[in-house]
C-alpha cells in the first residue's frame, strides 16, 4: 500500500507538504519537485512578463522562486532546511563546501561584502552548462544560497 502524501498544487507546480524541510533537495537544475526552466504560466498570480519572486504556499520557510519571462529560472533559500543533494545549506561552512564540490568549485569575492570577508562559492556542473549553485558566505559558514539557470542564478540583486 502507497502511503497518502497530500500535495499543495498551483497550477502544474505541484509541491508535496508534510515533512518539507526534510524533503527539500536543492539541485542545480531543481528546488525539491519544481524543474528550474519550467513554464511557470500555471502559477495564475505570477505574471507572465519580467521578473518577479513568487513563494508558493507548499514551499518550506525561506524558500522562493525567480519568475522570468514567464519560467522558473532559480530558487533562492535564506533560512535553514532545504539542502543540496550534497548536505549543504544554511550554516554549512566553507570547508563543507569545498569538500562537497572540490574541483567543480569556482570562489569569487562578494560583490558588497568583499573587505567583510565574505564570498560566493560557485558549483558549475560538469556536463551542464545551463545550471549552477551558488552559495553566499560570510567567511565562514553559508548564509544563503540559490540554484537555478544560469545566467539568472548568478545576478546578485535578484531580479537583474
Amino acid at each position: 500500500m502507497r502511503p497518502f502524501i497530500p500535495v499543495c498544487a498551483v497550477g502544474l507546480l505541484a509541491i508535496a507538504c508534510g515533512d518539507r524541510e526534510s524533503s527539500w533537495t536543492m539541485r542545480p537544475d531543481r528546488a525539491g519537485d519544481v524543474r528550474l526552466g519550467a513554464p511557470a504560466a500555471e502559477a495564475s498570480a505570477v505574471p507572465d512578463t519580467g521578473c518577479h519572486y513568487w513563494r508558493p504556499a507548499g514551499a518550506p520557510p525561506g524558500v522562493s522562486y525567480m519568475i522570468e519571462n514567464g519560467h522558473v529560472v532559480r530558487a533562492d533559500v535564506d533560512s535553514a532546511g532545504p539542502r543540496t543533494a550534497e548536505g549543504i545549506g544554511v550554516g554549512s561552512t566553507e570547508a563543507e563546501i569545498r569538500s562537497a564540490y572540490g574541483q567543480h568549485l569556482t570562489v569569487q569575492l562578494h560583490k558588497y561584502q568583499w573587505e567583510a570577508g565574505w564570498r560566493y562559492f560557485i558549483y558549475l556542473p560538469a556536463n551542464d552548462s545551463l545550471n549552477a549553485i551558488v552559495f553566499e558566505t560570510d567567511g565562514k559558514a553559508v548564509r544563503t544560497f540559490r540554484a537555478g539557470r544560469r545566467p539568472q542564478v548568478q545576478y546578485v540583486e535578484r531580479c537583474g
